[in-house]
């Protein structure tokens, strides 16, 4: 799967109501992992899921450094 489909799964999902309570209370990426997987269509590996993590907080340390520059 590309980088910008698994962000875009990764970022649908992390917003869902259904399991905010169990992402609010996650102390690990373990456990966000294993409660978006019991999203319908959630279908991201471990690795796919983190990498996706990757690239999003990449993404906020760029607009972050941008936000400084101005």
């Amino acid at each position: 799967m590309e980088l910008a489909e698994i962000e875009h799964m990764l970022l649908h999902a992390l917003t869902e109501e259904s399991v905010g309570a169990k992402l609010d209370s996650a102390k690990s990426q373990q456990e966000v992992y294993e409660a978006l997987k019991t999203l319908p269509y959630f279908t991201l590996t471990l690795e796919e899921f983190q990498q996706g993590i990757m690239a999003l907080k990449d993404q906020q340390a760029e607009v972050h450094e941008h936000e400084q520059e101005e």
